[in-house]
């Protein structure tokens, strides 16, 4: 049986590692509160390519470029064609899961006609409260 490895291409495999590890040395180099937010999303003709989910990060990963390619260049000498001279940031949105909307749970007007009833008898204001609010909620969203 094939390993999942065979299904793809060796050099990307090696570009995509290449890049993870570049982007954990960046974030060693960058404060924690920025770090989180700044990927290495390639090397392009000299350039080394950040992208942040913030303007405000890609601005700070900008201010520190010196200090960053620096510090890639010593760390991935052999890895990199020629040492890089500039960085360039792009801010991307991060992608976040779209959530599903809950299905509300329906109650008959039936159903909220007893719950009103039962609170008419109960002592406690604030458990009373709650009923009442909870029957006239539910017939708002439910089919008589």
């Amino acid at each position: 049986m094939d390993t999942l490895k065979s299904f793809f291409n060796a050099g990307l495999l090696r570009q995509a590692s290449l890049l993870e590890a570049m982007t954990s040395r960046l974030r060693l180099h960058l404060p924690t509160q920025i770090a989180q937010h700044c990927w290495v999303g390639g090397v392009r003709n000299r350039t080394l390519v950040v992208i942040t989910d913030s303007a405000s990060f890609a601005v700070a990963a900008y201010y520190r470029q010196h200090d960053i390619l620096k510090r890639i260049n010593a760390d991935f000498q052999t890895d990199l064609p020629a040492p890089l001279i500039r960085l360039k940031t792009k801010v991307a949105k991060r992608l976040r899961a779209t959530k599903k909307p809950r299905a509300r749970p329906t109650l008959s007007a039936h159903n909220a006609r007893g719950i009103k009833s039962v609170a008419v008898n109960i002592t406690d204001s604030e458990l009373k409260s709650a009923l009442n609010k909870l029957a006239r909620r539910s017939t708002k969203h439910s089919r008589p």
